[in-house]
């Protein structure tokens, strides 16, 4: 019998359709399962990864049919922000009209497909029975401070008008238009999820033997929850000058206060405020500004590849303790995101800061007696580290925080490394 697709595939779905196959019923008697794949954004075309997507989970919402489960398989639209926006102002078409129509379009491929979405339960994420509830959400967070606004540097798009996330930015043009992306400083808003760590922590030991070892890992990692001390650098006085008197300390976050004493140099964020004030002010030379934006537009996967750079900013800061002057360098492996996007460098002790040490001949400081190899990460007995000498690391790090805190110039704190922006 020849198989002819557009004859026979029409006539099956239109009685599906009519027979209304795909709509759960209301009753409460037989097992329910709620299938829920991703909305699509509404470009006006499908392409092979929608067809890969949806008929994976069509096969599960068929599947439970067959096993006799009341199945809700609904389909939606991401049909709201910029991009639409700008698709509109291309076409030259009001946001409205061009995500509607688009809609309409892809409605018809689905359907063509026959992937046994329910007809009666589609929406989009810019009908306004659906917005209002978001606007609604979003007050209510902001009310309760679960969502803050923060100054923060962004990938501009001029031509688009539009802020981009690392991975739209090739080769430093926007992924969209090519054109040139620009550095901003810009007002972002951001959801303070931080407080819910421990509760996330805590219920990914429930996913024990039932997730993959590695995505649990993953995860923890995404949360990046450490303890351990937050302090400040101080800024020379010659360091303070060059700056305009625009900043006069910065934080610093170390999980390792016991190496505090082998401090040689501290790194900065591309993104810190500090290193953005050099750019944009011409306190560092062309090539190093173009070089430090370069580092900035890259995502942290690429960074990580391209092994260890930096740039010395021509500053420097006292040490809390000993009341040295370190020479301050911006580095790629800082991430604005973590501890307040600066570290302190112990090159004996760390291999990250050895590599780095080594790369641009920077002083190496031994702190932990022990072994021989540099670096030197295992654990030990103090030295050269004054009234702690001596002391076994492990032992010296809650003291050399109550040393801080005694002080006054430092706490022991508890940092997470996430946040998310919309």
């Amino acid at each position: 019998m020849a198989y002819t697709p557009k004859k026979i595939e029409t006539k099956w779905q239109r009685q599906w359709e009519e027979e209304k196959a795909y709509e759960p019923d209301e009753g409460l008697e037989r097992k329910k399962k709620y299938i829920l794949s991703m909305f699509p954004f509404p470009s006006g075309r499908l392409h092979m990864g929608h067809v890969r997507n949806y008929a994976i989970g069509d096969a599960f919402a068929r599947y439970y049919r067959k096993q006799d489960f009341n199945v809700l398989h609904p389909i939606g639209w991401d049909a709201f922000g910029m991009p639409a926006e700008n698709a509109a102002i291309k076409h030259g078409r009001h946001p409205k009209e061009w995500t509607y129509s688009n809609i309409d379009y892809m409605r018809k491929e689905l359907n063509t497909l026959g992937i046994s979405f329910s007809k009666t339960r589609e929406f989009a994420t810019c009908d306004p029975l659906y917005s209002k509830w978001e606007q609604e959400f979003m007050i209510k967070m902001f009310e309760e401070k679960l969502l803050y606004r923060e100054s923060t540097t962004v990938n501009w798009c001029e031509d688009c008008h539009t802020v981009l996330a690392n991975e739209q930015v090739e080769e430093g043009c926007c992924w969209r238009c090519d054109n040139e992306v620009q550095l901003k400083e810009m007002d972002g808003y951001y959801l303070d999820i931080k407080r819910y760590a421990d509760d996330l922590l805590g219920d990914l030991t429930e996913l024990e033997g039932k997730w993959p070892s590695q995505v649990i890992t993953m995860q923890k990692n995404w949360i990046g929850k450490s303890q351990g001390l937050e302090f400040v650098f101080e800024l020379t006085e010659a360091s303070k000058a060059k700056l305009g008197g625009q900043f006069e300390t910065y934080s610093v976050f170390t999980t390792r206060p016991d190496t505090i004493y082998g401090v040689t140099y501290t790194a900065l964020a591309p993104e810190h405020a500090i290193t953005k004030y050099l750019m944009k002010h011409d306190l560092l030379s062309k090539n190093v500004s173009n070089k430090i934006a370069k580092i900035i537009n890259m995502t942290e996967i690429e960074r990580a590849k391209e092994g260890k750079e930096g740039y010395d900013l021509g500053l420097s800061v006292i040490h809390p303790l000993t009341q040295e002057e370190i020479p301050v360098w911006t580095a790629n492996f800082v991430l604005a995101s973590y501890g307040g996007g600066a570290v302190m460098a112990v090159p004996a002790h760390d291999e990250r800061d050895f590599e780095f040490a080594t790369q641009y001949n920077l002083p190496i400081k031994r702190v932990i007696s022990g072994g021989d190899a540099l670096p030197y990460i295992l654990e030990g007995t103090l030295e050269n580290s004054d009234t702690f000498t001596g002391m076994k690391n492990t032992d010296a790090k809650a003291q050399i925080i109550a040393f801080f805190q005694t002080k006054e110039v430092g706490k022991g704190v508890t940092n997470i490394s996430y946040a998310i922006g919309v």
